[in-house]
Formats: structure tokens, C-alpha cells, sequence
């Protein structure tokens, strides 16, 4: 039996923010801004619902956000605090469906496809998991839903509702409900895309809905039957669940700039311990390990190696990194630094040969299980010793996407004749 496509989306609003005041009732009403550091320069990474009232939005610098308000509260930010609220609430979106897509920290898909029969059922989860992250979790923070029965339409569904609302799109109404739109209202549509369409004639999504397909393709390629397939209503992504990384690595911008090396290598083994504490996390093993650093100078270097033997530990990291900036960083200033592992593989765990490799991974296991215990960095390595918690601090990564693989039939079933120029155009 085939069930009629049903999506939720959530999103948290203005998620880091509400955190925070969550936390410290004072905040609570006032203009409040996330900052990647508490200086005048540092950037705002999230801003209240109070702040976003007086023009304070994310991106700006913390300066220009105190030149708008000069009472703001600024925070530094804080990843623990967001991700054991985040695991809070995506534990209660996991009793509603196994199929969930985290999109990023603070927002997801859940494919209810076949656990509900209408978009009204599947609006009442949405009710029911927005009521229990108030009553569950923080009183102070508020999620946005929308429902439809396609992926995007349903993200399109909760961007456009208000604040703390839930929105339900039907096929019949889409025209309705995208009528007079602003293009840049479409997640996925920014200004360099939004003037290739009004080229185009086309000003509103409205327009966009209507607009001949074929034409989109010849002027866009496929991105143009995806936006085309978007705003009709038709599916061209999958909620997916989160697969393995490709890759696994930190940066650091460094805020004290020096010649001596001693400082870059403690930054190195904090930057090579945090990576090699997520690949043990996620039971994963490295190929390929890189480097890559800028200089206050204008210059930079860094390398790749590929590695026959697995690379796990983190002392294994930072002796590859090392090995590799040493050399080419003597006598310039490092700016930022940089490194990372690839062509991961789960881990085979195979005996290691020598005893020096043995020791490295019963070290790395020991020095895991006591900084799970008593927190991050309780314990940390020699190479370490000395460096300031301001320098590479925990941060929130994010993973946004907003475009798939269309497949070919579906793309030739709505008109395209296999050309990217369309039915009426020859290739230049």
C-alpha cells in the first residue's frame, strides 16, 4: 500500500539565544547576542528575538551590534550548553518517528510517511513535540514546525510561520500561499540567484510556480527544474539519516600571533586531541591525515599523507602535524591553523604490531573514558601543558544543504527533453 508523503520540519528560534536566557532568567526580555569571543570584533553567531527587534542580527560584529544597543547583553558562546539541550530535544522528536534527518543543531526533518494518514495528524506531533520542549526542556524556548508533503515545502512551511507557530501546506492552497512571495523568502534562494531570475521575469515565487519548465532548465540546468519542482510541490530529496562524515578535523584562527612555536604546538595537540576524541566517538579510524596554516606575513603552507596503518589516537595526529608545520612555519608568524583526517573507515581494531602502538591506544582509550567522566580537557597531554582555555575553544559546527540529485526520468517527466538549453534552443 502507498502512503501519501507527509514531512515535518522543526526549527528552533533563535536557538542559541533563547539557550542562554533560559539559563540566566536576568536575560529574559532584553537584547541578548552570541558571540564566537567577548571582544569588540568577535562576531555575533546568534541573536535574541529582542535583538533582532532593534536590527541586531547574526553575522554582524559585536561592536555594531552595541553601536545599535548599547545596553546588549553579550555571550560568549557555549557548545556543551547547546548540544545537551539539542540531545534533549531530538530524543523527543525520536519517539514520534526513527525517520529523522538532523539538518543542523537546532532544526530537522521527520518523515512521518506512513505513521500518519493526513497532514492533520501530522500536525498534532508537531503540537505535541512544540508543547513538550516548553514543558520538557526550557519553558523559554520555542520551535517553529511546518507540515507538507514534501521536504522543502515543509522547511518553506516553518520558515514562513510565525514564531513559535505551526503551519500546515497543502497542495491546493500552494498557489494561494505563494502568491506575491518574495523569491528570497525560498530557503535556497539568495540575491546573485534572485537577479538571474528576475532576468528571467520572474519576480515572486508565485511567478516561479508558474513559470514553463523548460525554460528554467535551458537558463539554469538542472537547479532550475529543482526550483521549478520546489514550489509545485514536487519531491527532489529524501529525509535521509545522518551518515558517516568523510572527513574529520578543526581550525583555529589564533588570537595571539607569535614566532615561537612552542604556543603553535600546544594549539596543535589541543586541535589533534579534539579530533581524534570525535573520530574514537563516532568508532572510526583515518587513511588520510592534512594540514593546512596561514601566516601573519601573507603566506601559508601545509600537506597531506596518506597512512597504510589506521590512525587513531591523538598522539598519532599531532606527530603528523607537527612532522608537517615544523618545518615550514620556522621563523614566520602563524595565523591560523588547521588539520584534519580522511578516507574514514569504521575501526577494524586489528592488533597492533608494535608495542609503542598498543601503549598509544590503551593511553588514548584511558585519557577518553577520564574526560568523559569528569568533563573535557580534565586530563590532557604534556604538549598541551599551559595553553589558556581561550585558545581553540569548543564550537558548534553547522550542516545546512539545500539541493539534491534530481533523478533523470522525473526531470523528463515534467518536459525535459534531455538538453540543458530546452526543446526550442541548440547548444552554442
Amino acid at each position: 500500500m502507498a502512503y501519501p508523503r507527509i514531512v515535518l520540519h522543526l526549527d528552533m528560534n533563535s536557538y542559541f539565544a533563547s539557550v542562554e536566557q533560559q539559563a540566566n532568567p536576568l536575560w529574559r526580555g532584553k537584547a541578548l547576542g552570541v558571540a564566537a569571543g567577548l571582544y569588540r570584533g568577535a562576531c555575533l553567531i546568534a541573536t535574541s528575538k529582542e535583538a533582532k527587534a532593534k536590527g541586531i542580527v547574526t553575522g554582524m560584529r559585536v561592536v555594531d551590534g552595541l553601536t545599535r544597543d548599547p545596553a546588549l547583553v553579550i555571550v560568549e558562546v557555549d557548545p556543551a550548553k547547546y548540544r545537551s539541550a539539542t540531545e534533549r530535544i531530538f530524543a523527543i522528536m525520536a519517539q514520534e518517528s526513527e525517520q529523522i534527518e538532523t539538518y543542523s543543531i537546532d532544526e530537522a526533518f521527520l518523515d512521518l510517511t506512513g505513521w500518519v494518514q493526513s497532514l492533520d495528524e501530522a500536525a498534532t506531533i508537531g503540537w505535541r513535540i512544540q508543547r513538550r520542549i516548553h514543558d520538557e526542556v526550557a519553558e523559554w524556548l520555542t520551535a517553529s514546525a511546518g507540515v507538507a508533503p514534501t521536504r522543502w515545502l515543509a522547511k518553506f512551511a516553518s520558515d514562513t510561520a510565525p514564531k513559535g507557530q505551526l503551519v500546515v501546506l497543502e497542495q491546493k492552497h500552494l498557489a494561494a500561499y505563494l502568491a506575491g512571495r518574495e523569491l528570497t523568502e525560498a530557503w535556497g534562494i539568495a540575491r546573485r540567484l534572485e537577479c538571474r531570475l528576475k532576468a528571467l521575469g520572474i519576480h515572486t515565487l508565485g511567478e516561479l510556480r508558474r513559470y514553463p519548465v523548460t525554460n528554467l532548465i535551458a537558463s539554469l540546468g538542472v537547479r532550475g527544474y529543482e526550483l521549478w519542482a520546489n514550489v509545485n510541490g514536487i519531491e527532489v530529496g529524501t529525509v535521509t539519516m545522518q551518515g558517516l562524515p568523510k572527513s574529520i578535523g578543526h581550525s583555529h584562527v589564533l588570537k595571539q600571533r607569535t614566532k615561537d612555536l612552542g604556543f603553535s604546538q600546544r594549539v596543535l595537540m589541543k586541535l589533534a586531541e579534539r579530533t581524534g576524541r570525535r573520530l574514537r566517538s563516532l568508532d572510526l579510524e583515518g587513511h588520510e591525515f592534512w594540514l593546512w596554516f596561514s601566516t601573519a606575513e601573507g603566506g601559508g603552507g601545509g600537506g597531506r599523507r596518506l597512512s597504510f596503518q589506521p590512525i587513531v589516537d591523538s598522539r598519532t595526529i599531532f606527530r603528523l602535524a607537527w612532522t608537517c608545520f615544523a618545518p615550514q612555519a620556522s621563523g614566520q608568524t602563524p595565523s591560523a591553523l588547521a588539520l584534519g583526517l580522511g578516507r574514514l573507515r569504521p575501526r577494524s581494531r586489528q592488533a597492533a604490531l608494535w608495542p609503542e602502538r598498543r601503549d598509544l591506544l590503551h593511553l588514548a582509550a584511558a585519557l577518553d573514558a577520564l574526560n568523559d567522566r569528569y568533563g573535557e580537557q580534565t586530563v590532557v597531554y604534556g604538549a598541551q601543558f599551559g595553553l589558556s582555555d581561550e585558545h581553540a575553544p569548543d564550537r558548534i559546527g553547522f550542516r545546512k544543504t539545500v539541493s539534491w540529485d534530481v533523478p533523470l526520468d522525473q526531470m523528463l517527466a515534467n518536459g525535459y527533453n534531455g538538453s540543458r538549453h530546452g526543446p526550442d534552443r541548440s547548444p552554442p
